[in-house]
Parts: structure tokens; sequence; C-alpha cells
């Protein structure tokens, strides 16, 4: 402001008016830029608040799927282990009455603790009764009925009738006593219980036969559950898959709520405990990133908006990395990097919805000789046999198709292109020799093994995803029949070889006797 000097005159001078209109300009551009500066400065902090939230929902549910995934993983790792003793005609003869107690204490109970560490066994008939169980190797024959309330019965229960379920839809032939290693896996059941005071993982598998030479008496099949004490050796293995911070698990239900409480279910449904773990908090992050933005903009408005455009625009595409790598994970083998069941059903889906006019052919491989690989040389080296094997397999199919690996040592192929017989069992050809090939497994080592094969054309040998693979799972064991290391086609005669193999099974009982 400036003041007007005095005339000699005592008039007023026109011009100083002016002054007083000058400053109601000045204070409502001031007002207007200090209503502008909070507005943005508003808008900016409630979107990085919203997008700080919004980070952390994310990682959040990216890191409890990944909690699901894994224990899923260990479930059926523990079944993996369980299916080598439960499938198995002498496992299934040694349950019938009289009991081969010898057989059951050596080879069942003996097995399941020497080669795979498992804590508890129990064996559960259909009618609830418990005819043995065994703390690592100490075994106890016993024939007691369990009480409707325990949680090993009701977990055998569970997983009778999921065997039931499977068996009343299939359509196979030898359904009523024979699954698919894949199918019967997928009946196995697991859950959470308190065993001898300590907490413990429970997986349960049908003990079914595996070529049935079995007599089919009484009620069947008997339940094998299995179970692994959740110690902290147990919490830390998890964890080295996770990689989670201060990650524990609490028994019984949440005193309080936390984002993280993931709960675990008993066999009759109530809640057993939770897991609890310090997740990530990316929004924080952007919070600390986004504030000195805001603050800026406040004082330089353009600078600010080009910069935090630039920032969010990062901040967005790591948190679309973020949730993709997510995705892919969730959808592919974490070992091999192959596309999972999941993602091969997807595949297989899309395919079946090109039938009549573009046929494909599925290709169920299950590698020879891979488990002594694992028994003499580690687990380290079976995972190099796998990899090597993924690769191999990869670099053959290429583009024609998509290779997946659905557990183990078992490897499927989804082949797009429409070919004949003649380019199929090629491609079947190149893979067995591609496989056969010496694997280096490091120090100078090398081993080899082998692939069975079982091919199914589309819509040749089915329309659906279930059909297809149900007769790519019969060549394969036909290959493995016929000697290992080769490859089969389904066809028509697969239905009628599998009535005559059940038909001759069944007259070769009573020779048995």
């Amino acid at each position: 402001m400036f003041r007007l000097k005095k005339k000699t005159s005592e008039t007023t001078h026109p011009g100083l008016e002016a002054p007083e209109a000058g400053r109601r300009i000045k204070v409502w551009i001031y007002s207007l830029a200090a209503l502008v500066i909070f507005l943005s400065t508003a808008s900016l902090t409630f979107i990085a608040h919203m997008a700080w939230g919004e980070a952390d929902r994310r990682a959040l549910e990216a890191e409890q799927m990944r909690l699901t995934n894994t224990l899923k993983d260990i479930h059926r790792q523990v079944a993996r282990d369980q299916v080598t003793m439960a499938q198995w005609d002498d496992t299934f003869n040694a349950l019938q009455a009289p009991l081969d107690r010898e057989f059951i204490e050596d080879e069942l109970i003996g097995d399941l603790w020497e080669d795979f560490n498992l804590d508890r066994t129990f064996v559960v008939m259909p009618d609830g009764t418990l005819i043995a169980q065994a703390i690592r190797d100490d075994v106890l024959i016993e024939n007691r009925q369990l009480p409707a309330e325990n949680l090993v019965r009701k977990l055998a229960e569970q997983t009778a009738a999921a065997f039931r379920k499977r068996q009343d839809g299939s359509n196979s032939v030898f359904a009523e006593w024979y699954l698919p290693q894949s199918a019967l896996l997928e009946t196995s059941q697991s859950a959470f219980a308190q065993i001898d005071g300590s907490r413990a993982f429970l997986s349960a598998i049908p003990v079914l036969p595996d070529e049935g030479h079995v007599r089919l008496v009484g009620d069947y099949p008997a339940i094998l559950v299995n179970a692994v004490y959740i110690d902290q050796d147990w919490l830390t293995g998890l964890n080295e898959q996770l990689g989670y911070r201060d990650f524990r698990f609490f028994p019984g239900e949440p005193e309080r709520k936390h984002p993280t409480n993931y709960l675990v279910q008993a066999a009759d449904g109530s809640t057993f405990g939770y897991f609890r773990w310090d997740h990530s908090k990316p929004g924080r992050e952007i919070w600390i990133m986004a504030l000195p933005l805001i603050v800026l903009l406040a004082s330089i408005i353009a600078i600010v908006a080009f910069a935090l455009a630039t920032k969010i625009s990062r901040l967005s595409a790591s948190l679309e990395e973020s949730e993709r790598k997510n995705r892919h994970f969730a959808r592919h083998d974490a070992l091999t990097g192959l596309p999972n069941r999941h993602h091969f059903s997807d595949c297989l889906t899309f395919s079946l919805d090109g039938l009549p006019d573009r046929g494909f052919a599925i290709f169920a491989c299950d590698l020879d000789r891979f488990k002594p690989v694992n028994d003499t040389y580690g687990h380290e080296a079976g995972d190099r046999v796998i990899c090597t094997v993924a690769d191999r397999m990869r670099l053959l199919v290429s583009k024609d198709g998509v290779v997946s690996r659905i557990g183990g040592d078992e490897f499927i192929v989804l082949f797009t292109k429409h070919a004949d017989r003649d380019r199929l069992a090629a491609l079947a050809e190149e893979i067995r020799r591609s496989i056969a090939e010496p694997i280096d497994i490091g120090g100078g080592q090398q081993v080899n093994i082998g692939v069975s094969i079982g091919i199914a054309s589309a819509p040749e040998s089915g329309t659906s995803e279930k059909d297809l693979i149900r007769m790519a799972d019969m060549a394969l064991y036909r290959a493995k029949d016929k000697g290992r290391n080769a490859y089969e086609f389904a066809g028509p005669h697969s239905l009628e070889a599998a009535k005559a193999r059940k038909q001759m099974d069944l007259q070769a009982i009573p020779a048995s006797h």
C-alpha cells in the first residue's frame, strides 16, 4: 500500500480509491489460489490414502492366496507319499479280515515312517472302527470303535464320502475299485486336529487296489490317515516357502481382529487355529513417496502435478507388475515355471470350444525310474531332473501346444495343432528319445530315466476334459504295462481292453484260493 501526498487543496485525489480495489482483487486472487492449492492438496492426499489402502489390501490378498496354495501343496505332497502305500493290492489285502499284522507293521506303517517321516498313522474302517495306529514306527493293532465326534473318524468319513461321490460319477468299467492316481489324490482330504496333545496336520486317503488282484468282500475302502505334527520345524519349513515376517500359528479362535488372521478348520468344521504374520505394506511406501510431492504442489502446482502424475504412473505400474507376478505364480508350477493343472484346464477348455473344427491331442506323461533318482541322489537331484525334463518337453512342443506339470513326475501336454496319428507318434517318439538322453545332476554325475506316454486325440477319444484325460490315463497305463518308456494311443480298443482285463482278474480270483 502507498500514501498520497497531501495537496494544499482540501480536494481528495480521485486515485485514492484504487488501492482499496487492488487490495480486494489480491485477496480474491490469493484466496482463489489458496483454495486451488487446498483442493489440489486435499485431492492428492485423498488419492494417496486410497492408493495406500488398496495397495495394502491387494498385497494382503496375494499373501493369503499364496498361503492357501502352499497349504494345498503340502497336503498334496503328503497325499502323494501316502498313495505309494495306499494304492496297492498288497495293502488292500492286508486290511481284509483276518488282518495281516506283519504287513501292517513292517510294510505299511514302517515305510510311511522310514521313507516319508509321517509322525502318526491311523487305519480306519468304513464303519468307524480303528484297526491300527502308530506313533512313528511303534504300532498298535486294535479293534475299537472311534467316537462319532472323533476328528480322525470325521476326516475318514469325509474321505470315504469323497471317494463314493467320485465313484458314482465315474463311467469307468472298473470304477468300483480303481481310480487313476490323479483322481485318487483329488479324493484325499485334509484337516487340522489335536493329536496326542499336539497340534497336527492330517491327510486322509482311501486304500484301494492298483491291479485288482484282491478279494472285494465286505465294506471298503479302509481310510489311511496320517498326521504331521505342527511343530516349530514344520512352521519354519512352511515359512521358507512363504518368506513372511513374524509368521506364527495360534490355536483356537482369534482373540482380536487382525488383517492376517488366516483361519484353519478341524474336520468337524470348527476353527482349529489361525496363522498370523506381519504382512507387507506397500501402501506405506506410496504415502512416503507421495507426501513430498503433495507439499511441493502446494507451492508450485504445475511442477507438482507433473511429478505426481509420473510417480503415480510408476506406482501403478509397480502394482500391476506385482499383481501380474502373483497371477503367474498362482497358475504356474514354482519349480519348472510350466503351467499348472488350473492353467492347463483353462487351455483345454479353450481347445474344446473349437471342436469339431479344430482337433487336438493330449499327451499324459509319467516319468519312469524317477523315484530311484530321488532315493539315491536326493530331492535336489530330483528337482534338476524335473527341470531338465520340463525344458526338453517345452523345447519340443514349442508354440504348437502347452506343456504342464501337474505334480511330482507327472506332465501333461496339450498339442493344439490338428495332426494325424503319424505326426502324433513322431512327436511322442521325439519326447521319449529326448527324455531318455542322460541328465546331468551335478558333481559330474548323470542319470538316465524314461517316460511313458498315453495319447488321446479329440474328438476321436472324447469331447470333454474328463473323458480325454481318462482316455489318456488309460493309454498311459497300457504303455507302462507294456514295459514303460513307450507310448500308446487311446481309442475304442481302450475300453474293451479295460473290460477284458477286469474279466480276467475276476476269473483269476478263485484260482488264487
